[in-house]
């Protein structure tokens, strides 16, 4: 899988230049006029992009800009959002912004498990147009193995495990020794922590993956343009394009019709996920943590992304067993 960004497929049809009709000889009437007589039927072929492709190009506008502007989105978001934080008294919204939100509760709290359930399924959805589709399957599960696995390390053990060295439980200005839970519930005592954010670091860590996970439509973009026979508009499309022969192109067609409202429709579901997981980052920036905290945690995902979408998936799927 290509793990680059790619600029925003604009999804359009060049019809194909008309064959110009040569007219030889005199106006007269014995002189010989040749012309293509299939211009006519060629012009009925030209097939625009269906209502999905059109939905799915639409998609890619917002998930596929380039990784400066999303990284430079971050930072911005977190250091303008922690100005008001400290600089006003920001009153809560317990329906969006209360730890007890539905939000919070559902969303947030089982967030890498929802994220991890719809690009799966939209990869899945989508591999049935792939003619050499065990490759690809090798290739999802074990990205899906290990991006778990750094989601679990550090938002499970290491973050918890910080907390927990740096806790501080007082009483009247007095230290005593109780466990976060046991602090928060007596009453007069008051805990304290370097909290890592949690939150910022699984919001922008997901969102990243589900962009680099998304770039699997602009084969779906692409390969509609084949089977109608249109060709690339870009070197972009180029790159995407897969290399079909005859037999290939009819066996994909008649997949195309039936699995395309379903790949477009999981494809708009990662969309939609993206778009409230930077919501949810918004929210954590403006209510929640210290701003180093959220440094820190928008820093990890950050690097988290770069190693394995950047460097360990591009190293190890050059290997032939992830090829065939």
């Amino acid at each position: 899988m290509e793990t680059g960004f790619s600029k925003p497929y604009k999804s359009s049809v060049t019809c194909r230049e008309p064959i110009r009709r040569t007219v030889m000889g005199n106006s007269d009437t014995t002189g010989t006029q040749i012309v293509d007589t299939q211009t006519e039927d060629q012009n009925k072929q030209v097939v625009l992009p269906s209502i999905w492709e059109n939905i799915a190009t639409w998609g890619t506008y917002y998930l596929h800009i380039t990784p400066a502007v999303k990284i430079g989105y971050y930072f911005f978001t977190l250091l303008m959002l922690s100005m008001v934080k400290e600089s006003f008294d920001v009153p809560h919204i317990e329906v969006l912004t209360g730890k007890h939100s539905v939000l919070n509760e559902v969303f947030v709290k089982k967030g890498w498990g929802i994220t991890l359930s719809v690009f799966v399924t939209y990869q899945l959805l989508s591999l049935s147009l792939h003619i050499k589709w065990k490759a690809n399957l090798k290739q999802l599960c074990v990205r899906a193995l290990i991006t778990t696995f750094f989601f679990f390390i550090w938002c499970v053990v290491i973050f918890q495990e910080i907390e927990k060295y740096m806790e501080t439980c007082t009483l009247n200005d007095m230290r005593v020794v109780l466990t976060k839970r046991e602090c928060l519930k007596l009453d007069g005592h008051v805990y304290d922590s370097y909290d890592i954010s949690g939150h910022s670091y699984l919001m922008t860590y997901c969102v990243l993956i589900m962009m680099e996970e998304s770039k699997e439509i602009l084969y779906f973009l692409c390969l509609g343009r084949v089977l109608n026979g249109a060709p690339p508009l870009n070197t972009f499309e180029k790159i995407s394009c897969p290399k079909l022969e005859e037999k290939e192109i009819k066996i994909l067609q008649s997949r195309f019709s039936i699995m395309s409202p379903l790949v477009v429709l999981s494809f708009v579901c990662v969309c939609l996920l993206c778009l409230l997981w930077d919501f949810m980052y918004i929210i954590t920036t403006i209510y929640y943590h210290t701003f180093s905290e959220k440094v820190i945690g928008t820093m990890l995902a950050l690097i988290m992304w770069y190693l394995l979408y950047r460097q360990l998936f591009v190293y190890i799927f050059k290997y032939k067993f992830f090829l065939s």
